[in-house]
């Protein structure tokens, strides 16, 4: 049996979003351009029991997700590229976007994309910084072995990483601090 009694469609925005509301009879209540804040959400959206909440997968949609589903709505994340009625639109507004998505999450035709535990989107977000730090890492060693190249400068260690070089690495350099006259 669906409890639902409002269907919410949420075009989000970087600053600014839009939100429509629809009742049960599938019509238009509340449609406002608000400013992204957490308690104006919640404010607006008012009580979560019977309300649905439609949001688009976009850029920067896992804060509010996050807080829509902290405060127990039920939400519902539409797959940006299978939302046909949205891209296909002659008339592309933010306010019929959001409209949009609140008719379609009643009509049950959302296209809808997965939205992974909370758990599993914080493991999947820390590994996709470690994976962007081990690029970063293997970039400035690849720059490093450029500028040795380029400058013709040989190479001791097959590693220059490594912990040999590291070693050798740190003698030298603390001998020619000493012969520059830098440390005691």
């Amino acid at each position: 049996m669906d409890n639902a009694t409002r269907w919410v469609g949420i075009d989000l925005h970087r600053r600014r979003s839009q939100v429509a509301v629809i009742d049960e009879r599938g019509e238009l209540v509340l449609s406002r351009r608000i400013v992204n804040d957490r308690e104006t959400f919640l404010e607006l959206l008012g009580d979560p029991d019977g309300t649905r909440v439609a949001l688009e997968a976009s850029y920067g949609w896992e804060w509010l997700a996050e807080l829509l589903e902290e405060a127990g709505y039920e939400l519902h994340l539409a797959h940006p590229l299978r939302t046909r009625a949205i891209a296909a639109a002659r008339v592309k507004t933010a306010a019929i976007d959001a409209r949009t998505l609140a008719h379609l999450l009643r009509a049950g035709f959302l296209p809808e994309a997965y939205l992974a535990p909370r758990e599993l989107r914080d493991l999947r977000e820390l590994l996709r910084h470690r994976a962007t730090l081990t690029r970063m890492r293997s970039a400035v060693k690849n720059r490093v072995h450029a500028i040795l190249a380029k400058h013709g400068i040989p190479r001791e260690h097959s590693d220059l990483f490594g912990k040999a070089a590291a070693s050798s690495s740190q003698a030298s350099s603390g001998a020619t601090r000493r012969a520059a006259g830098w440390t005691a």
